[in-house]
């Protein structure tokens, strides 16, 4: 931290800046390559912040909490916003102060499909049915986060089944698994041939709709969908433990650089970056710094 503020205070003097590293997911997620983005972006103009790959939002979250000791120089992330809430609502009690207190957005970065399979021979009816077997990976990665938001969303009772993921799919073709809960952004790669499963969509739901927004996944989108679906999505978000007001020149630094670039990071990455709602802030902390640039950028 002290090599940080050294930084800062000769922020206008130095020809290159060190801001440490930005946590993100797998390096074969999205989360990963969208750190690479800005990573890259950042360095044309002579500010690093280099991308390492972590378990997800959930870590994440512990590391900028100053709850990871090997992630010192990690000051910013990129996870889930129901992550946030999941986050919070598992150190409720321990006195701490709270993650939305200490972590604001800083930058909304799209949004990951909450995928939901089950066999074409469920005729569930979601709003009548309560106990599901389940399978979403990790229990604490960003896909399982998604499941409990929708468990307790819902009053729905979740078995959370312990699979790997081919397996899993298996399991839930011959029915010995309910559902199959993956948040990633749609058209997935992984999805492109799917036998035997159907997409479902879930009921509309006040508090779901207060955490998510929604997308519609055309019968283009993959070859297996026979009509239009909407599904709630994911908001990707960019925080930093940098919320003092010392560091307002580093977060208007960052941000700037992303915003003045939108075109050209949606022409060099167009699956990434196009179709990207900056404007998007419904989030219990966000920015004054960053509000202030997208406000000003986009009306």
């Amino acid at each position: 931290m002290k090599k940080l503020l050294l930084v800062i205070m000769l922020f206008g003097y130095l020809q290159a800046i060190d801001l440490g590293s930005i946590a993100t997911a797998s390096k074969t997620g999205t989360y990963y390559k969208l750190g690479k983005d800005i990573s890259t972006i950042l360095s044309e103009y002579n500010i690093k912040l280099t991308a390492i790959n972590t378990e997800g939002s959930f870590e994440n979250l512990s590391i900028l909490d100053g709850h990871d000791v090997k992630h010192k120089k990690t000051f910013f992330a990129i996870v889930q916003k129901d992550a946030l809430s999941y986050y919070n609502y598992t150190l409720r009690g321990s006195g701490e102060k709270r993650i939305y207190e200490k972590l604001p957005v800083i930058l909304s970065l799209g949004t990951e499909q909450i995928h939901i399979f089950t066999s074409k021979n469920n005729n569930f009816n979601l709003e009548m049915k309560n106990n599901f077997k389940v399978y979403c990976g990790d229990s604490e990665g960003g896909s399982c986060i998604s499941a409990q938001y929708i468990e307790k969303a819902y009053g729905y009772k979740f078995t959370y089944i312990k699979s790997n993921k081919l397996t899993a799919k298996e399991k839930v073709k011959n029915g010995s698994i309910d559902l199959y809960i993956s948040v990633t952004q749609a058209p997935a790669s992984k999805f492109e041939i799917i036998k035997d499963l159907k997409l479902l969509k879930l009921p509309k739901n006040s508090i779901m709709d207060t955490m998510y927004t929604k997308k519609t996944i055309d019968y283009n989108t993959y070859n297996w969908i026979e009509d239009d679906i909407e599904i709630y999505s994911v908001p990707k978000v960019l925080i930093t433990s940098l919320y003092q007001e010392k560091y307002d020149v580093v977060i208007d630094s960052i941000v700037k650089v992303i915003l003045l670039n939108k075109d050209k990071l949606e022409e060099n990455y167009p699956i990434r970056w196009s179709n990207m709602n900056f404007k998007y802030m419904h989030y219990k902390n966000f920015s004054k710094i960053s509000k202030k640039l997208i406000d000003k950028t986009f009306y």
